[in-house]
């Protein structure tokens, strides 16, 4: 076929001295025409051939009025991220034309976190056994989406056969290119009918009258005249042919607009025999170049939408995604750069002013492969998947984390622990099935063996209380930390029973002693204000005023003021005052009372200083690394002792280190926890003292696991069900064992009261802003009417008393000696 279409091109060039190459129609035969078109300046437009192969190189007599491949793959990125599905497999015919759209779908589905596990080649002409061979393999995968992109006849094949190993059931996914997408309306009854529940895309073409008519005239001329036998349905124009119009159109108008100046016809060789050498002869045309820019200027509505070549390429804004029901499609969304997955469009997602999208939600609901409405996971178990062999270390204590108990009579073991319950979470939310199986080792002495049996693939994996170190990290991956890192020391609890001089003042909080001090005198000063003016109480020399406001200030704290005040705004700032104490002194008291009462615990070492000065012992968990860590802090060796269960750390505590057992026990905080958790307050810890980073699932290098399940534990860490777990394998995980622990000791701190005190200052604010404008008021008044009640030989003036308001007397005075 690809011969062929060489000789027409260089016949039609040759012997028919054609100005412009309509076509070709694929990908594959324009690789050639286009090498032709370069040499001869003749322009080659084409409506169909949507490969990326064909402008690998710098074609400039090639214009391609139709969409490009590429183009689609970020609205096939944004649906496959749309539905969370993690890994996807590309099916593509082994050719140029399937192999041009790779890198760049491949970049897109990166681009939105999708992995692009696989990549199954279809030579263009397999037999039907080939196809099932290449079939099995994909379903011997975990991943059920795929990304077919072929030409449609190919494509029919490989949906036939898929069809009939079961491969279009519930839990496949199928998404086809706009190769295939374009044509889902005119392909054969027995061919669609393959192909139920795939997903589509294609360019969106909006309905118009013009399509209509067109739509209408090419199926009856092309039944009566071709076709009189054909189907109707596959009668009908598809977006090529529209294309094709389009195209006729633009070819027309430039071909007139260039032979207004100049001659289009060109002066080839005289025809002859048409042969691979004669390539070689073929002159340029003169007229090429402005053929070429003519086009490529050429703007107009054509049936297609708008016609207008960028960079020698037809812009398609928008892609429509179809789904295969029966035997016909139905559109459940659109895709445009601007405005991403949508389920309708309108002139927003048009002009690129909606909203970018990526959900689901934004589309039609789908019926996917095998009738179903339910949303594939994109994953499932395989016919060949393999069982993952998990270490888990056998422990004679902290069984907390990791317990294996072994049935004598069937010789099976039963895995259980915070450690197992922790991984099987996170597995659950892998985007993917995991098979494995949890294998018991024996690693009393070190957990760097079990480590060691996943580097050397004895194992697939290990979980446990494993510790993330350094020196492991070099031959194996962990997965981010699923407990609390560092190193603490565990000690005594001690009774403090030492009287404190200043208890009374612990209680509150030293911010709350300032912000009740602050308050009252607040409260004394705006109750003077008020009271001056009107009340005997309040007034005479200035010492004397400001005596009696703080005394009536701080004698609300008994509440036995003896001041009588007589403004109304007065007594509600008293009112709000009084209240406020009341609340705080009931608090006082309780707290104070507790601190009285309770037991005050303390730890019996506090600094790790203390420890070497007395040259007591310490101890630690039997095959951990701490020793190492204990050995740098410069304990002499025979200082440090080590103990393999919970009862040996509570016993060797309680001994002491003078009477044969250690005076602290240092370990990682996730065992202290747990040990804090069985024996409460009789032990506490103190640190951390050293830093680590927690226990983590332990995977082979570059093993693809690790990001999956470390971003399955952050997410763990988000929600209840962590917490539920805990609960479950620890008493009480919501305890702090760290330092210091006197019940009901804790302070009252301002934030406790930081709002009632807000409402208290806005209240006595607003009384103080009141009195101050309804002084200047009468201050006002006053001057007023002073100013006019003067008389022909004196003034009136209104003179009040200091000691007590007296009614307003009025007198005549001389001008001269007037006095109040």
């Amino acid at each position: 076929a690809e011969s062929s279409v060489r000789c027409a091109a260089i016949d039609l060039i040759r012997n028919e001295n054609v100005a412009i190459v309509i076509g070709p129609q694929s990908t594959l035969q324009a690789e050639f025409v286009t090498y032709l078109a370069n040499k001869t300046k003749v322009p080659v437009i084409t409506f169909s051939a949507t490969g990326d192969a064909v402008t690998r190189y710098h074609v400039p007599y090639f214009i391609r009025a139709c969409s490009k491949d590429s183009y689609q793959v970020a609205s096939i990125a944004a649906f496959v991220k749309a539905y969370e599905w993690r890994n996807v497999v590309l099916v593509y015919e082994d050719n140029n034309y399937g192999v041009g759209i790779l890198p760049s779908i491949t970049d897109a589905l990166q681009g939105v976190g999708v992995n692009v596990i696989n990549r199954s080649a279809f030579p263009a002409y397999s037999p039907n056994n080939h196809i099932d061979v290449e079939l099995y393999k994909l379903m011997t995968m975990q991943t059920r989406v795929f990304i077919v992109h072929m030409l449609p006849a190919r494509a029919s094949r490989l949906f036939a056969r898929a069809k009939a190993l079961g491969m279009m059931t519930k839990g496949y996914v199928w998404i086809v290119t706009d190769s295939i997408g374009i044509v889902l309306d005119v392909l054969p009854q027995h061919s669609i009918e393959s192909m139920e529940g795939i997903v589509g895309f294609r360019p969106y073409i909006a309905e118009s009258t013009r399509i209509t008519d067109f739509s209408s005239r090419f199926t009856t001329l092309f039944r009566t005249k071709y076709h009189p036998n054909t189907d109707i349905r596959m009668a009908k124009p598809t977006i090529f042919q529209l294309w094709a119009y389009d195209v006729a159109w633009a070819v027309a108008t430039a071909t007139e607009k260039v032979h207004r100046t100049r001659s289009l016809n060109p002066t080839f060789h005289p025809p002859g025999n048409i042969g691979k050498n004669l390539v070689d002869d073929l002159p340029a045309l003169p007229a090429g170049p402005e053929l070429l820019n003519s086009i490529l200027q050429g703007e107009f509505d054509g049936l297609a939408g708008q016609f207008r070549l960028i960079d020698r390429h037809l812009q398609v804004p928008t892609y429509e995604i179809v789904n295969v029901i029966g035997e016909k499609t139905r559109v459940i969304g659109f895709y445009s750069p601007d405005s991403g997955l949508t389920m309708s469009v309108n002139s927003r997602i048009i002009h690129g002013d909606a909203k970018f999208s990526t959900s689901s939600s934004d589309l039609e609901n789908i019926v996917w492969p095998g009738d179903s409405t339910t949303v594939p996971k994109g994953w499932d178990f395989p016919v060949n998947a393999k069982i993952l062999q998990i270490g888990v270390p056998v422990r004679r204590d902290f069984k907390t984390f990791v317990n294996v108990e072994t049935n004598p009579n069937t010789n099976r073991s039963t895995v259980s622990g915070y450690s197992i319950d922790m991984f099987e979470a996170a597995v659950k939310k892998l985007p993917y099935a995991l098979r494995y199986e949890y294998i018991p080792y024996d690693c009393a002495v070190s957990y760097d063996l079990l480590v060691s049996q996943v580097f050397y693939k004895k194992f697939d994996a290990a979980v446990g209380d494993v510790t993330i170190i350094a020196n492991r990290t070099r031959y194996v991956d962990f997965t981010m930390p699923y407990t609390e890192s560092g190193v603490s020391m565990l000690v005594l609890s001690k009774s403090d029973d030492e009287p404190t001089t200043w208890i009374f003042l612990q209680p509150l909080a030293k911010d709350l002693w300032i912000a009740t001090m602050i308050f009252i005198f607040f409260t004394g000063l705006v109750v003077w204000v008020i009271e001056r003016p009107i009340n005997r109480d309040f007034q005479g020399s200035k010492w004397k005023q400001c005596i009696t406001a703080f005394y009536f200030a701080f004698s609300t704290l008994t509440f036995s003021h003896g001041q009588k005040i007589q403004s109304i705004q007065s007594k509600i700032v008293v009112v709000i005052w009084c209240l406020v104490l009341m609340i705080l002194v009931q608090s006082y008291t309780a707290s104070l009372s507790s601190m009285l009462t309770a037991e005050r615990l303390q730890p019996s070492v506090t600094d790790l200083k203390q420890l070497l000065a007395n040259g007591d012992s310490v101890g630690h968990q039997s095959g951990s690394f701490v020793q190492s860590i204990l050995k740098k802090l410069k304990f002499d060796d025979h200082k440090i002792k080590v103990y393999s269960t919970q009862e040996e750390y509570a016993k060797a505590l309680r001994m002491g280190s003078k009477h044969g057992g250690v005076s602290a026990i240092f370990d990682e905080i996730p065992y202290l926890n747990s040990f804090c958790s069985k024996y409460g307050r009789e032990f506490q810890m103190v640190g951390p003292i050293d830093r680590t980073s927690g226990f983590g699932f332990v995977l082979p290098k570059g093993s693809p696991l690790v990001p999956d399940l470390s971003e399955a534990i952050l997410s763990l860490t988000e929600e209840p069900e962590r917490l539920k777990i805990e609960k479950t394998w620890f008493m009480d995980s919501s305890l702090d064992y760290y330092g210091s622990h006197s019940k009901g000791s804790s302070r009252i701190s301002f934030q406790s009261f930081q709002g009632l005190f807000i409402i208290v200052g806005c209240l006595l604010g607003a009384v103080l802003l009141i009195n101050f404008s309804k002084f200047l008021y009468d201050k006002c008044k006053e001057m007023r009417g002073f100013g006019s009640d003067r008389v022909h030989s004196g003034e009136r003036v209104v003179c009040y008393g200091e000691a007590q308001p007296q009614p307003p007397q009025i007198v005549m005075v001389d001008r001269r000696s007037c006095a109040c």
